[in-house]
């Protein structure tokens, strides 16, 4: 990442690289804010397990829009796919000391807080 600042200018920073690195990602994260163009909903959540599964709840008029999707990371870039291998992405991806997470779609960022 650049250093950028996300919300309430706190400095993002890489992912550590060592063992088990990716264990910080895990979990459910609710969507804090998004800049535009992305259009992520308020209460979009992913969840990210251990099985390298990632899944969007994205909520909508006529309920919740489920999206499946494999996920890894290479340092400090997250990488998704569908299930058949289409659609791969990538995306920058930091953690600030706030345990807030900046993801950031090729310029426009995303900030991510844990799901209580």
């Amino acid at each position: 990442m650049d250093g950028r600042r996300g919300p309430a200018s706190r400095s993002v920073t890489e992912p550590s690289l060592g063992a088990g690195a990716d264990g910080w990602i895990l979990g459910t994260w609710q969507l804090l804010r998004a800049e535009a163009p992305l259009e992520l909903q308020a209460g979009t959540r992913m969840h990210f397990g251990a099985d390298q599964r990632l899944e969007y709840t994205i909520p909508t008029p006529q309920g919740a829009l489920q999206i499946a999707l494999g996920w890894r990371l290479d340092g400090a870039v997250l990488r998704t796919q569908l299930d058949d291998g289409t659609n791969p992405v990538e995306a920058d991806v930091g953690i600030d000391a706030a345990d807030v997470m900046t993801i950031r779609f090729g310029g426009p960022r995303a900030w991510f807080v844990r799901a209580r």
